[in-house]
């Protein structure tokens, strides 16, 4: 049994929020997840103190990239935002690496469309959130399916030629993880949010996914394979990580 406390500590002069987990392991862990919360694993009799030495003695690594995750949320980064993201009037949102504005307006036909730059949202009611965040998660998990079957669809003959079969391809909200292979029910299934990121990015991952009919696992053989279809993975797997596409500066 995993045993949660929510804790803060000053780091530097800053005080950071964090989850302490009480579990049986051996080694403390530490990790910054996208929205910014901080995460300490420890084991049941590790002392207070020496948790807090820990995360003192990591605090640069905690501020630099807690700042970089919250600077990605606000620039409009649903990946980092994961479930409390908020979709208002005037917030950027990313579609295939490029920011764009949302725009909401009221009218009786309610809508959702991209208009160059411009992802404009018609409601009969533009201060009903709930409804708005429906309709745009509707729209961008339908935008992000048509994106990754055409790709999908463009890179299958080369698995048609190892005696891969058409998988079915899904899409669905998902923050700790890219893309999902099940090779024995012929699916895969990919994060919503990768529609937000440029296409390299997608390739590389329709193309990881689909490796895993060929290889299930991250073997020397999976990489191996990997570089034979795409040399340059290791570099859109950077670029996708990174999220670098992403302008935190002035919008």
């Amino acid at each position: 049994m995993v045993e949660c406390m929510e804790k803060i500590i000053v780091l530097k002069g800053i005080a950071v929020p964090y989850e302490l987990q009480r579990k049986n392991i051996r080694r403390m862990n530490l990790r910054v997840h996208r929205d910014g919360r901080v995460l300490v694993s420890a084991s049941r009799d590790t002392a207070q103190w020496e948790i807090e030495a820990f995360l003192l003695g990591n605090a640069d690594f905690v501020l630099q990239n807690r700042e970089r995750c919250l600077k990605l949320i606000e620039a409009g980064d649903g990946i980092s935002a994961g479930k409390n993201r908020r979709y208002e009037d005037g917030d950027v949102l990313y579609q295939c690496g490029k920011a764009c504005r949302l725009c909401v307006v009221e009218g009786r036909k309610e809508s959702v469309e991209r208009i160059g730059r411009v992802i404009l949202v018609t409601q009969k009611n533009p201060s009903d959130a709930d409804r708005r965040r429906r309709m745009l998660e509707g729209y961008l998990t339908q935008c992000c399916l048509e994106q990754m079957e055409e790709i999908c669809e463009r890179i299958y003959p080369v698995f048609s030629r190892m005696g891969v079969a058409w998988p079915q391809i899904k899409v669905r909200s998902m923050v700790s993880r890219w893309g999902s292979c099940q090779p024995k029910k012929k699916i895969v299934t990919f994060s919503r949010q990768l529609g937000e990121t440029p296409p390299a990015c997608m390739e590389y991952v329709a193309v990881h996914e689909f490796c895993h009919f060929i290889q299930p696992n991250h073997s020397a053989a999976f990489h191996q394979l990997m570089t034979e279809l795409m040399p340059d993975w290791r570099q859109r797997k950077q670029l996708l990580n990174s999220r670098a596409w992403v302008d935190v500066g002035e919008t």
